[in-house]
């Protein structure tokens, strides 16, 4: 998948479980980090959380796996990260 279809597909599961206030920023001529950041808020640590794991199922379906997620435990905030594209 390119980064922007990884983007869209995140911002696409984020809208179905209710994430507020999604952006999703396109930063590859802006740094080396990433070329996308998706950035979404939700109400609780269980929101937050169920974010987190439709993301990473519908990517997962397509055959995408972070490479690193942080945060999760705390469920306060989560950072999934698939090299190009930084949810």
């Amino acid at each position: 998948m390119t980064p922007k279809e990884i983007a869209i597909s995140a911002v696409s599961a984020l809208d179905e479980k209710k994430g507020g206030e999604i952006s999703a920023i396109e930063i590859a001529d802006l740094t080396t980090l990433a070329d996308y950041f998706v950035i979404a808020t939700g109400t609780s640590n269980t929101q937050i959380n169920a974010l987190c794991d439709a993301v990473e199922k519908r990517l997962k379906a397509q055959g995408e796996t972070p490479l690193r997620r942080e945060g999760y435990r705390d469920g306060t905030w989560v950072l999934l990260d698939y090299g190009c594209v930084t949810v």
